[in-house]
């Protein structure tokens, strides 16, 4: 199972949020910057991270809790 996580640079949430995902997913993420894409910067600013599944869901974001990460993958496995 492969997420998206939206993100920025300089970001201590984005961070732990990464690595929490890494924890569970692997390596299977993509990076997606916000600040690069003045949509997505609309979007997300304030929610950054934001951590996608393939099917569009949102998983979870700003302070991420790696049980909710597992929980999704585990229903989705």
């Amino acid at each position: 199972m492969s997420v998206t996580i939206y993100t920025r640079q300089g970001c201590h949430l984005c961070d732990e949020g990464i690595a929490a995902a890494r924890s569970v997913f692997g390596d299977d993420i993509s990076l997606i910057d916000v600040d690069l894409d003045l949509a997505l910067l609309e979007r997300f600013d304030t929610r950054v991270p934001v951590i996608v599944a393939e099917d569009g869901t949102v998983i979870d974001e700003g302070i991420v809790d790696r049980a909710v990460l597992v929980r999704h993958a585990r229903r989705h496995a």
